[in-house]
């Protein structure tokens, strides 16, 4: 009995290769953030989370709560950035990249573009944000919510697609 199939072998040596990467060296990049990753997604501590993802590669600031079962990018952790006081729910994922089927490669390419959560920001429970996406300072994202579309900083916005129905009036402390 065979641990990984034939399909299998060729779509690992088919990722490893898209991002010009030796397979073995790949393998333990991927095996090393998958471990972190599931340490991040049950440990009781909220900052030993956020540090846990920031060994993994993600950029999050200081005073940034992340929720049980959080999943960040495996591939690229690196394109996610999120800064201070910012709050994302349990159950939510980010992903920086996009793949198609191997069938598929030419109809719909793999992609990668940056996300970007602004100061303040909070993601509520189960919601997904899509490659390329930037949620501005103090916008509030609904519960469950698909982000795929750039939010506008003060924002309440919600639903699949997500849309803004409110924008909020805040003022910044004066320094």
């Amino acid at each position: 009995m065979t641990m990984i199939s034939n399909r299998d072998q060729v779509t690992y040596g088919e990722v490893a290769g898209y991002y010009h990467s030796n397979k073995i060296l790949f393998g333990i990049k991927y095996l090393k953030n998958w471990f972190l990753e599931q340490l991040a997604s049950s440990c009781p501590v909220p900052s030993w989370r956020s540090k846990l993802h920031r060994m993994r590669g993600v950029n999050i600031a200081n005073n940034v709560y992340v929720g049980y079962n959080v999943v960040f990018d495996r591939l690229h952790p690196e394109l996610i950035t999120i800064e201070e006081y910012a709050e994302i729910g349990d159950r939510s994922i980010l992903s920086a990249h996009s793949r198609g089927s191997l069938t598929t490669r030419n109809a719909y390419p793999r992609t990668t573009a940056p996300i970007k959560i602004g100061r303040g920001v909070c993601i509520n429970p189960g919601c997904i944000i899509t490659q390329g996406v930037t949620i501005g300072d103090n916008s509030i994202i609904g519960t469950g919510s698909v982000v795929s579309r750039d939010i506008s900083p003060n924002s309440v916005a919600l639903g699949f697609p997500v849309r803004v129905i409110k924008k909020l009036n805040i003022e910044e402390d004066s320094k």
